[in-house]
């Protein structure tokens, strides 16, 4: 009778240990909620380039203004303006907030020269914002933009 009783526990035992080993760690379905940020208003800054054909420039004289003029959730648009001492251009742009609340992704329309880009980035700070503007029409042009809120 002990036996079976040793015998009985023993593989009560191992039928728990077996059971117990192999589940599986439940995962967590729950993600933080990352706040989207309201990026209305004028962002103000400089730029840094390159330009086929020109080359190396920080388009001195220049200025650029995004003045971000409606949002809704991660969806915005405005215009951006670009000014010098012989004038100004706006053209009209939309972008979208990444989800994790920092990435920044734009497309701008032609302007005078009918070249449109694209441009992505940061948002630096709540106030500040660096991007990465591409053109592959001819010429080429990449500029890097910081901008911040005024």
């Amino acid at each position: 009778m002990e036996m079976k009783t040793i015998l009985c526990a023993g593989i009560l035992l191992v039928a728990v240990l077996i059971c117990g080993c192999t589940g599986s760690p439940q995962q967590s379905t729950v993600t933080a909620d990352i706040p989207t940020p309201n990026l209305i208003g004028n962002w103000t800054g400089t730029m840094t380039g390159y330009v086929d054909g020109i080359g190396y420039t920080d388009y001195s004289g220049y200025t650029l203004t995004l003045r971000i003029t409606e949002q809704k959730d991660r969806v915005f648009s405005g215009e951006a303006t670009f000014s010098e001492q012989l004038g100004w251009e706006s053209v009209v742009f939309a972008g979208v907030i990444g989800r994790d609340g920092r990435t920044i992704t734009l497309v701008e329309s032609g302007g005078s020269d009918g070249d449109g880009g694209y441009s992505s980035g940061y948002l630096t700070g709540p106030d500040e914002m660096e991007l990465i503007y591409s053109v592959v029409s001819d010429p080429i042009s990449i500029t890097i933009d910081v901008l911040k809120r005024s």
